[in-house]
């Protein structure tokens, strides 16, 4: 299945991963935890761009091609 509305739909969802990656590695999402004393959680960073880089893969992958 290939489409253009598709494929731009997983970029803005890559983006969106990336820009709660970057909160979370800064902080700005600590409220979510239990312990907002807490270190910044690193994990989620390098999920979240795990989840960037997918959503980007994809959306490659669904463009329409160029003949």
């Amino acid at each position: 299945m290939r489409s253009n509305s598709l494929s731009i739909g997983l970029a803005v969802l890559g983006v969106i991963f990336l820009v709660i990656g970057v909160l979370y590695a800064f902080g700005v999402l600590q409220f979510f935890v239990t312990d907002p004393n807490s270190p910044h959680h690193y994990t989620h960073l390098i999920l979240f761009v795990v989840l960037a880089a997918a959503a980007f893969i994809a959306a490659n992958f669904t463009r329409e091609r160029a003949v």
